[in-house]
């Protein structure tokens, strides 16, 4: 019995001591709230500033006025808060754990002035400091975006980007863009750079859906310039922009990266109480100079309305007293738009949200022209666990424009005020009521074509992106991204019956023509596009000793497009009809189809020694279905290196750290490549069917294929130093690259008697060497 009790005594002894150490591990281990703000220098509210307790994974983000708050679960004791922003030096704050439940921690974050803290993205990493690159990359924040009044988020890029040449080739509100990151990159591929959005890999192709031209190469019309698709993206919803300028920071894309990256960040939810934004800006636009034009009172030869004989055999002995016009009062005007955006964020620690609508219509100072966009966006992310969280974009977008043709048409406006003389009355009109053709070879009338000819062009897209990231141990993590881009864009083209028909004089080849089926000329055109893209990454920190950190990345992505364009064609048009089927001669149109894919797998290594050296090594490997079985499998590396002077125990020995704040070498090499000067079925012989003695008949193409075609690849060296002085007030970013690009894709021509006149080989190289320099 004395022995039982002694037992029993014992296990409650237990018990009481077990339940004591647990009440003794709650209180020590308890829940702790930290908040308080985070401001500028300047006392402005830093929006989506992150905030992170150093060595866990517990953190938040700040909301529109800067206010942050989160719970964790924190022993007593000294813990280290980490605060950085996109533009902003980071900060570290030391907080005391005690017994109390509530902490506030406010803090002021300088401008990053040097820009080696700012956080970026380059890649598929999940982020980095630009201390740690190798190569040169350009970022700019929305506040340098929206200072001008654009509908293009290229266009807002315009003279920011140091290496990057951003020309627009259309007047149309929504014409062309060509973007040069580093100079051409290609002949007859193209030099336009990867765009990305939130992870989707966006099209950023011109296909012309309206037709003034009359000859079509199977992706474009000649001599016209289509819309930028990136016209779809509202400036006003995006967080920043990355430009990723050479081989070095772009290799990790492979084949799809040979003219460079750029990544574009729209804006997300923060923590806190919804936040209502509301803009409207009126735009005024107008030409910038006008051309001067010839004000003599007369002209040699013939009468105001001769035409092709002064041309051929003009008489230089006679004058004629003549009116002269300045063209460019009846082309150009002073035109007006319109520019409005709301958006609505907020959340919670878990759950954050942004959504946004948005309305912009702008007319183009050619007159008749225009172009309106309508835009809704959703961002939300949401903390399922605290090892899992996930994100969910939507951006529906639907623009439509009235265009005239451009370019180097022959139905330009702008052509005329360089070709005609001006000695017309433009607006002359006979006795129905059209104006008249004037100038040489039966010029089209300009003012005609304002008034008289339509081409409209509409646009509806979906872009949509899903995101998960996962932390399943310590210092490892996994994320997944799919992106779709779809979109179909539709496209109308009348040109009216008029009496002089100079419809027939440029698609027929002669001169005017009476023959009503001639008269006349309507297309409609359809491009439709889908893509969808699939990138997982796992990504691994370890800290090898106190000095030596390791980060290292392995990734595969897979790509998907499927491309559809059908255009429809007819001549000869009777008063009021401007559809295809009430046209008496059909023109053969267009049907074309191509669908490709592309993966890779990469696998990336970073070293960090005493935050003063880093050293970075990539290689990926490509495959997509456009090449030839030899050129399957592309092998593309990297490798960079930065040595940070300043911050060694030498540099600060010299005595030139009070004045000289910033010493940073940069060398880099990468590989890329550009496969876009391939066709989706170039590898095969291809046939036309024709009708022949009412029979099919099929024609060979004159290009023999080439099943041994691989990409354009890209090899390039790039060297840089970064220099900031006197408190970092003055900053300077030097960067010299020497860019090789070889297995140029160019046409080499055969001999007929192999039955094909040429075909695709890789057989030129071409060189860029460029030294620039940027000052923040």
């Amino acid at each position: 019995m004395k022995t039982r009790t002694t037992h029993r005594f014992g296990k409650w002894k237990h018990f009481c001591l077990s339940l004591t150490l647990s009440l003794f591990a709650v209180i020590a281990f308890g829940q702790v709230r930290i908040s308080g703000k985070i401001n500028n220098t300047g006392g402005s509210a830093v929006e989506s500033a992150t905030v992170t307790v150093k060595g866990t994974k517990f953190g938040t983000t700040s909301d529109a006025n800067g206010v942050y708050a989160f719970t964790v679960q924190l022993n007593p004791g000294t813990y280290t808060l980490i605060y950085s922003a996109v533009g902003w030096g980071t900060q570290s704050k030391t907080i005391t754990i005690g017994n109390e439940k509530s902490y506030s921690v406010d803090v002021k974050l300088s401008e990053s002035l040097s820009k080696l803290d700012e956080v970026i993205v380059t890649g598929t990493s999940a982020g980095t400091t630009r201390r740690q690159l190798g190569s040169y990359v350009a970022t700019l924040k929305a506040d340098d975006l929206n200072k001008g009044a654009s509908s293009n988020a290229l266009q807002a890029l315009q003279g920011k980007t140091p290496g990057a040449v951003i020309t627009q080739n259309s007047g149309d509100p929504a014409g062309g863009l060509s973007v040069r990151l580093r100079g051409v990159s290609s002949v007859n591929s193209s030099s336009e750079p990867l765009y990305i959005v939130d992870g989707v890999i966006v099209n950023n192709n011109t296909p012309r859906v309206t037709n003034t031209q009359g000859s079509y190469d199977g992706g474009n019309f000649v001599g016209v310039v289509g819309q930028n698709r990136m016209v779809d993206i509202n400036p006003a919803d995006i967080e920043r922009v990355e430009v990723l300028n050479g081989a070095a920071a772009a290799a990790i894309y492979g084949s799809r990266a040979n003219s460079g990256v750029i990544q574009i960040f729209t804006k997300r939810g923060v923590s806190g109480a919804p936040q209502v934004t509301f803009s409207s800006n009126v735009l005024f636009n107008g030409l910038r100079s006008k051309l001067e034009v010839n004000q003599s009172p007369t002209k040699f030869g013939g009468t105001v309305d001769a035409q092709t004989q002064d041309v051929l055999s003009p008489n230089l002995t006679n004058t004629t007293a003549v009116t002269r016009y300045d063209y460019q009062d009846l082309i150009f005007r002073e035109s007006m738009g319109t520019d409005n955006n709301v958006s609505v964020s907020g959340g919670t620690e878990n759950t954050k949200y942004y959504f946004s609508g948005s309305y912009f219509y702008n007319q183009g100072i050619i007159r008749n022209t225009d172009f309106q966009r309508y835009s809704f966006r959703s961002n939300i992310d949401q903390k399922i666990t605290k090892w899992l969280s996930m994100n969910l974009g939507l951006n529906y977008v639907n623009s439509g424009a009235n265009e005239k043709p451009d370019g180097n048409s022959f139905f330009s406006p702008m052509n005329s005020v360089t070709i005609l003389g001006n000695f017309h009355d433009l607006k002359f009109r006979d006795a129905l009521g059209n104006l008249k053709a004037h100038g040489n070879l039966g010029r089209v009338n300009p003012i005609s074509v304002i008034e008289d000819f339509k081409q409209r062009n509409n646009t509806s897209r979906i872009l949509t992106n899903f995101g998960l990231k996962l932390k399943p141990m310590k210092n490892l993590t996994i994320d997944y991204t799919m992106g779709i881009d779809n979109y179909a864009q539709n496209g109308t083209t009348y040109m009216p019956p008029f009496a002089y028909n100079v419809n027939a004089a440029f698609f027929g080849g002669g001169t005017t023509s009476n023959d009503p089926t001639l008269n006349g000329y309507t297309s409609a055109a359809t491009s439709n596009f889908f893509g969808i893209n699939h990138d997982i990454n796992a990504t691994y920190t370890a800290s090898l000793t106190k000095d030596l950190s390791s980060v290292t990345q392995v990734g595969f992505s897979q790509q998907y497009e499927r491309n559809s364009y059908i255009m429809l064609q007819g001549r000869g048009l009777s008063n009021l009809v401007e559809t295809v089927s009430g046209a008496s001669t059909i023109i053969p149109g267009v049907d074309s189809r191509s669908e490709f894919s592309i993966s890779g797998l990469f696998l990336q290594q970073n070293f960090k020694y005493r935050n003063q050296l880093f050293i970075t090594g990539a290689i990926r490997r490509d495959a997509s279905s456009v090449f030839g079985p030899d050129k399957r499998n592309q092998i593309y590396t990297k490798a960079n290196a930065g040595y940070i002077l300043s911050e060694t125990s030498f540099w600060k020995n010299l005595g030139v750290s009070k004045w000289w704040d910033l010493a940073k070498i940069r060398l880099a090499y990468g590989e890329s490549g550009n496969l876009t000067g391939i066709g989706a079925y170039d590898r095969f012989n291809t046939y036309v069917p024709s009708s022949f003695n009412n029979r099919i008949a099929l024609n060979s193409s004159s290009t023999l294929a080439n099943t041994s075609v691989g990409p354009e690849r890209q090899k390039e060296i790039e060297f840089g130093l970064d220099l900031a002085f006197l408190d970092n007030r003055i900053n300077l970013n030097l960067n010299v690259y020497d860019k090789l690009v070889n297995d140029m894709l160019l046409n080499r021509f055969i001999a007929p008697s192999t039955g094909f006149s040429s075909y695709l080989d890789n057989i030129g190289n071409l060189k860029n060497i460029a030294l620039y320099y940027e000052n923040p």
